[in-house]
């Protein structure tokens, strides 16, 4: 008898648990946020900050709530990312994600964190190409010029990033190696330092996410080569691909989006990721991103999830090849 009331205290008591644990995330689904929430983005303001700060205005107007924008910069984006996955997984502490987290968790080899184990995606905002620029200043209007001005200047030209392991250093890599030219590299934490340094010419060259440079191209202020992706760019239909300016197979851009810490309810990661749709889907949102260089470019949960593995793999056989490994 005992076993058999056991046995039917359980049938009972699963559906129950199941129940109340459904009826506990509805409600927290129902009440977020009910506080300000944070977004902490681990760069210099003025660089991925542009487009985080327009999504977060828009999602702060949805919920009735602000979102505090905090710039913890150093390291590669890394304090950030040490910051929030060491938060609280309620939502209210958000990671701006870029896709130089894949590369840090390829080449760092001290990591407090991991990207795969201590975050959850909640989805991609948008997509940015990368622009070759110059400094006015350097004699070379083509990225073809470019190169020939590198090769025949050996140890004369350096070039900035976003910081060392950054999306921006390794595509520079990538494309130096593919077109024989060498460059010194230049980090600078973050990349609103990397375009200050261009435009006082303290490097000649910079590549980086269209949305930190577009102010200063549309001012005339630094040259503009080309663009990294496969497509020309919407907002510099003039400026050719990496592609066509040199005749190689070249393809890379930045991509945009918010990662909570592991074990956030799943129901307050839908609710963002689908309250993050329904702004993207906003002409509003979509003019103001594309005015710095960002076109909206959704992807849920899972498929960013998908996503971040893919570039880890890609980024870590571009490390392995150019043997960068880091503290």
């Amino acid at each position: 008898m005992k076993s058999g009331f056991f046995a039917l205290t359980t049938r009972i008591a699963r559906p129950l648990a199941a129940a109340a644990a459904l009826t506990l995330a509805t409600a927290a689904n129902a009440a977020y946020p009910d506080k300000s929430v944070r977004l902490v983005v681990g760069f210099a303001p003025g660089g991925s900050d542009i487009s985080g700060r327009i999504v977060a205005q828009k999602l702060s107007q949805l919920w009735g709530q602000s979102i505090v924008v905090d710039n913890k910069p150093g390291a590669a984006g890394n304090i950030g990312a040490d910051l929030v996955a060491r938060a609280a997984p309620d939502g209210y502490t958000l990671l701006l994600a870029v896709n130089s987290y894949t590369i840090n968790t390829t080449v760092y080899r001290n990591l407090s964190w991991d990207l795969q184990r201590d975050f959850v995606p909640i989805a991609r905002y948008g997509t940015s190409p990368m622009v070759v620029v110059v400094n006015e200043k350097l004699p070379v209007r083509t990225l073809p010029e470019l190169v020939a001005h590198a090769k025949a200047n050996p140890g004369k030209l350096n070039y900035g990033s976003a910081g060392q392991g950054t999306a921006p250093h390794l595509v520079v890599e990538q494309f130096l190696q593919q077109t024989g030219t060498s460059m010194a590299h230049i980090p600078y934490k973050g990349s609103a330092p990397s375009v200050t340094a261009v435009l006082a010419d303290e490097v000649q060259v910079a590549f980086g996410a269209q949305s930190a440079f577009e102010s200063f191209i549309k001012a005339g202020k630094l040259r503009t080569l080309a663009v990294t992706t496969e497509q020309r760019s919407q907002a510099l239909p003039d400026v050719p691909t990496v592609r066509e300016a040199m005749n190689i197979d070249f393809d890379a851009d930045i991509w945009y989006g918010l990662l909570a810490p592991a074990n956030t309810p799943p129901a307050i990661v839908q609710k963002i990721s689908d309250d993050l749709r329904k702004v993207l889907a906003d002409p509003e949102t979509q003019t103001k991103l594309r005015e710095v260089g960002v076109t909206a470019n959704f992807l849920g949960s899972q498929d960013m999830r998908n996503l971040i593995q893919r570039d880890v793999a890609k980024w870590r056989e571009v490390a392995n090849r150019i043997k960068l490994t880091m503290d």
